[in-house]
């Protein structure tokens, strides 16, 4: 039914993802389908990042989310499972949704970070902006 399932990976809890990555190794046993993982890192162009950090810092720390998106992949794959493996660097929502549509992902299979009120207005909720503007099926986990 689908040719291409995405797990996004959250670098700092990837424990998170344990499940919404299970959900979607189903799909890639049973149909074949491609896995996509991605990660979204914030971006240079964040004043935040770029006030505090030199451009070699930048790339080296591009380099080593990309280093443990790979150790991820390692430990929670079968060996014969060669998934694509993406660092975006970003807004988690706008970038998941821009590769959604630039590699024609059928579906995003994610977990819900289950917040407060209070902290889904101040922080946000990843999942619900990749919902509200996917280009796909979004399959959401709930605690």
């Amino acid at each position: 039914m689908f040719k291409k399932v995405l797990v996004p990976v959250d670098l700092q809890d990837t424990g998170f993802c344990l499940n919404a990555l299970k959900i979607a190794l189903r799909e890639v046993r049973a149909d074949g389908c491609e896995l996509h993982l991605i990660t979204v890192v914030p971006g240079y162009n964040n004043s935040i990042v770029s006030s505090f950090f030199s451009e070699k810092d930048h790339k080296e720390g591009l380099k080593r989310a990309a280093q443990a998106l790979m150790d991820f992949a390692a430990k929670n794959l079968e060996d014969d499972l060669k998934p694509m493996l993406k660092v975006h660097e970003g807004s988690a929502p706008e970038e998941i949704n821009k590769y959604v549509r630039k590699e024609g992902i059928d579906l995003v299979v994610m977990r819900a970070h289950q917040r407060s009120k209070i902290n889904e207005f101040l922080l946000g909720s990843v999942s619900a902006r990749v919902v509200e503007r996917a280009y796909c099926s979004v399959f959401v986990l709930k605690d």
